[in-house]
């Protein structure tokens, strides 16, 4: 016994961080938080010696700071009073401040909230309340988010266990257990709350699943894994492995904590040092325990569980010496198997060594045959790694062959792909081109023809200066004339450079009037189709000129060069594109002659590559010509 009682004192020293939680409420930076703190700590010390009236005064103390506290705060310092007296077996209190921490606290889907639960099921277990515990976390499951109601559950389930409620709680964590995904924590946590019910209720059959999966998670040490493992340890006979599982337990208890695990931890303790018969320390032991129980002993499940284990450990030591002597000679009993077991070993030992000779006679006859097919082997690994280094040699080969066959694809890609950034450059600076010899011609036409004019209309309203003459009437009829014709010649040159019609009336109805106006003429008729065209905001405004341009240009060719009668024309929207169609019975293209290259086309050509369109021309001397264009539209669309 004394020989326990060093190492469990040595123990103490070394292993005093070991479960070092101060049960306390969030402290404030606030002088009052740490005085409600300071008056719970010298309570919880207070009610040790038994002096309840000192610690009733300290009680009262504390509740009187409770106007200090704000939210969170005054949840805490409610729940540390409910548990506090609850201590004190003031039941009425209790009962009180539970259900105001369960007011303020409720409905907060906070860390906070759940640990206060945790707190506040402490108190329940003290007053052995099963049924407003149960209340209390049912309400609180039904009321927390998702992700929040497996903690509760988990909290839940150890406070069934604080007072025996092991069927629900079995059946609580086989919920639990089953559910996914589980943290590695949440899932330690609940294989030894199995471990441990299982071994209380003796429910053996999947006891060394859970252990061997608790063992592979390598979960963090707590208090209740400390319990599981040294119960499972004991059940399997292992009881120095049990016992230092249980000293963290005793250490802890020794050092103020008083929650069910840590007085589990040191019944079995006790039973285990009672199993062993050593009867002073398993007595000392169970002695500890009920000094720090709340009497009567039956009124709460460890008091209860305390009660059944020391009867156990009495009986024990009240039993005959006969079966006292058989349980102390079980050394003997031990030593005497371990003898028979090691003579068991030498014998076998023994057979195995006869066994080497005869090998030895039947290993020479063996070598020829060992030899013979060690050079088979040889043969076979050879031809087989041959095979191997052509499979090898040939993966190697196509997967270059491969390689160099995308690099060319990706080389040919870009190649392409530079060709019509290429081609689109070259589109671009043409049509710079054409637009900077329009904008000379436009200002050539302002300064030779409008200048001019305007210069006539000067001279004509200008006095002479040496004449004292008054403008006549001939003279301003001759500028008013004048005057018109610069607005008409600025009028024509303003239409060249952006069509009215298109602003007033749209590209389709501008088209249109377009084909009327030269079917007016008499001297050609152009049948036309168009369909589509909807919506033609989609369209920004420069491709919707630029189109116009171009049809002004196919039928600028018809009524110049062609010398046609008649003529098709076809205009369709796709969704992706744009198709024209035009067809004239006039002279045709003479191919010797290079019409296909001509300024005209070359124009045409230009402005339907800008728009990455393509254009087809077919045709023979004296049998038409028949031009078919396809402009693609979904890179140019505009959102509507």
């Amino acid at each position: 016994m004394y020989k326990l009682l060093f190492l469990i004192l040595l123990s103490l020293f070394v292993n005093t961080i070991v479960f070092s939680q101060t049960p306390s409420v969030d402290k404030s930076s606030n002088y009052q938080s740490i005085s409600f703190d300071q008056l719970i700590a010298k309570f919880n010390s207070v009610r040790t010696t038994k002096n309840n009236a000192k610690a009733l005064t300290y009680l009262a103390q504390a509740e009187d700071l409770l106007v200090n506290f704000k939210d969170d705060n005054l949840t805490n310092a409610q729940t540390e009073l409910a548990t506090a007296f609850a201590k004190a077996g003031d039941t009425e209190k209790a009962k009180i401040y539970q259900q105001k921490a369960l007011a303020v606290s409720r409905g907060k889907p906070s860390a906070v909230s759940i640990a206060n639960l945790k707190k506040l099921a402490k108190s329940y277990v003290i007053l052995n309340d099963t049924l407003g515990m149960q209340i209390m976390f049912e309400k609180a499951i039904n009321l927390a988010p998702q992700h929040n109601k497996r903690p509760i559950k988990i909290a839940y389930v150890n406070s069934l266990f604080g007072v025996d409620e092991n069927v629900k709680a079995s059946t609580l964590l086989t919920e639990l257990y089953s559910d996914t995904p589980l943290s590695t924590a949440e899932r330690a946590e609940i294989l030894t709350l199995l471990l441990i019910n299982s071994l209380k209720l003796n429910q053996l059959q999947h006891l060394d699943k859970y252990y061997q999966e608790l063992a592979q998670l390598k979960p963090a040490q707590t208090a209740t894994y400390f319990l599981a493992k040294g119960m499972y340890l004991e059940h399997k006979n292992q009881y120095t492995n049990a016992l230092k599982n249980y000293h963290p337990l005793f250490l802890a208890f020794k050092a103020g904590k008083r929650e069910v695990v840590y007085l589990d931890g040191v019944l079995q303790l006790a039973q285990l040092t009672s199993k062993q018969l050593k009867k002073d320390s398993a007595t000392y032991l169970f002695n500890l325990v009920a000094n720090a129980l709340n009497k009567p002993l039956k009124s709460t499940a460890i008091g209860i569980r305390y009660l059944k284990l020391y009867q156990v450990h009495q009986l024990r030591f009240n039993q005959s010496n006969a079966v006292i002597d058989k349980a102390l000679n079980t050394k003997d009993s031990l030593y005497q198997n371990e003898l028979i077991a090691l003579t068991k070993e030498l014998a076998y030992k023994y057979k195995i060594e006869q066994d080497k000779q005869k090998a030895e006679l039947l290993k020479k006859q063996r070598d020829v045959e060992a030899l013979t097919y060690a050079k088979n082997k040889q043969r076979s690994l050879l031809i087989i790694s041959c095979l191997c280094l052509l499979l090898v040699g040939g993966g190697a080969m196509i997967y270059i062959l491969y390689q160099r066959r995308k690099q060319g694809n990706l080389l040919h890609l870009a190649e392409l792909a530079r060709l019509k950034q290429l081609h689109k450059t070259n589109v671009i600076r043409t049509l710079s081109k054409s637009q900077e010899a329009e904008r000379w011609r436009i200002a050539d036409q302002l300064h030779d023809e409008v200048g001019s004019m305007i210069s006539v209309v000067r001279l004509n309203l200008s006095e002479h200066p040496l004449k004292d003459e008054v403008i006549s009437p001939e003279k301003l009829e001759t500028a008013n004339r004048i005057l018109a014709n610069v607005a008409d010649t600025v009028r024509e040159m303003s239409h060249q450079l952006m069509p009215v019609a298109i602003r007033q009336y749209g590209l389709i109805n501008s088209i249109e009037q377009l084909i009327s106006d030269i079917n007016t003429s008499g001297k050609i008729y152009i049948e036309h189709l168009i369909y589509g065209f909807d919506d033609l905001s989609k369209y920004p405004e420069d491709f919707q000129v630029s189109f116009y341009r171009i049809v002004q240009e196919l039928f600028q060719n018809i009524v110049k060069h062609a010398k046609a009668t008649n003529a098709i024309f076809q205009l369709v929207e796709h969704p992706d594109s744009i198709n024209l169609y035009i067809e004239d019975n006039g002279k045709g293209i003479d191919n010797d002659k290079n019409d296909r290259n001509g300024k005209g086309i070359g124009l045409l050509s230009n402005r339907i590559d800008y728009y990455e369109g393509k254009i087809s021309i077919e045709g023979q001397p004296g049998k038409g010509t028949l031009i078919v264009i396809d402009i693609p539209t979904l890179h140019m669309m505009q959102p509507n």
